[in-house]
């Protein structure tokens, strides 16, 4: 950027200077600062806002209250992080309000101005008389509260009919076979660079990302083709037919 506004000379000089770790961090926190400041603007100026809010627990075993928020900028319906903030001790309804109250109070914010609040299904969210969203209504009473799309989805997804759930079984023992071992994910990646194939990689499944759950069952069907091929050459063709797709899919 230097050297297209200002020439090579100055990039050099500009290059000979040495940043210490505290005048990086200094700078990373004034960025952050100032993109902060934008978002509250602009919530503020839109009138009503948003909460879609979850608290969970991270590879500490520390739960970490976790704040977005939905409005309309410029015409268009924007999405941002609002905060994160840690539960030291209890997760409690009484806990999340008070959490979320300081910040609201802490930056100018409303609660008058909160139009809707979408949360998981946990006790500590909707419980009927401490829970965080009951505590919402006794300020904002007319606040829409409305349920996770994605929870409700995984917890649909948590059931499945005993011929769909041996699909996907065999599906995963499908991917792990192929992708478990570096020489078949070479092999069946070169074998799909020679046929075109619309995708090479397979996907892997992981409970943690339940989203993966279609996404790999979707990447299996669009290589079908290739992977019979494949597990016919490597004598595990029977091991493809568990499948049946022309039934099921």
């Amino acid at each position: 950027m230097v050297n297209l506004v200002l020439g090579g000379d100055s990039e050099k000089k500009i290059q000979q200077i040495s940043l210490s770790d505290n005048t990086v961090s200094r700078r990373i926190e004034e960025m952050s600062i100032d993109i902060k400041e934008q978002v509250i603007r602009a919530i503020k100026d839109a009138g009503l806002f948003a909460l879609p809010l979850d608290e969970s627990t991270d590879v500490s075993s520390y739960s970490q209250l976790l704040v977005f928020t939905r409005y309309v900028h410029e015409g268009k319906f924007k999405g941002e992080f609002l905060f994160c903030q840690p539960l030291e001790t209890t997760i409690k309804g009484e806990d999340i309000m008070k959490g979320v109250t300081n910040y609201f109070s802490e930056l100018g914010l409303a609660w008058k101005n909160v139009c809707a609040v979408c949360t998981d299904g946990a006790p500590a969210m909707l419980g009927s008389k401490s829970g965080f969203v009951s505590r919402v209504k006794e300020i904002a009473p007319e606040v829409a509260v409305t349920h996770c799309m994605i929870h409700r989805q995984a917890l649909a997804s948590r059931t499945l009919p005993r011929e769909l759930q041996a699909i996907l079984d065999n599906a995963i023992k499908i991917v792990n076979y192929v992708k478990s071992m570096p020489v078949n994910t070479r092999l069946f990646k070169q074998l799909c660079k020679g046929f075109d194939s619309e995708h090479q990689p397979l996907l892997f499944y992981t409970k943690v990302r339940w989203l993966s759950k279609g996404n790999v069952l979707n990447r299996v069907f669009e290589l079908r083709e290739e992977l019979k091929m494949f597990l016919d050459m490597q004598d595990k063709e029977p091991f493809f037919s568990m499948i049946h797709f022309g039934n099921h899919v």
